[in-house]
């Protein structure tokens, strides 16, 4: 397994508990949107993608 797809089991693995913490504690608004949405959109430009990108110039 790759580090990119390791990184994004992580990141599915936090996305999952963030949406226990929404139904948990019953979260409503923007809360939600930044748990979910932000999260993702954040840890894949973040955190995925510098790692890919490294991962290729490493295979040269």
């Amino acid at each position: 397994m790759n580090k990119k797809t390791a990184l994004r089991i992580l990141g599915g693995i936090i996305l999952f508990f963030n949406l226990w913490l929404i139904g948990h504690y019953n979260l409503q608004g923007l809360i939600v949107l930044f748990l979910t949405f932000g999260f993702a959109i954040g840890y894949e430009y973040l955190i995925v993608r510098p790692f890919s990108k490294k991962d290729k110039s490493t295979d040269l």
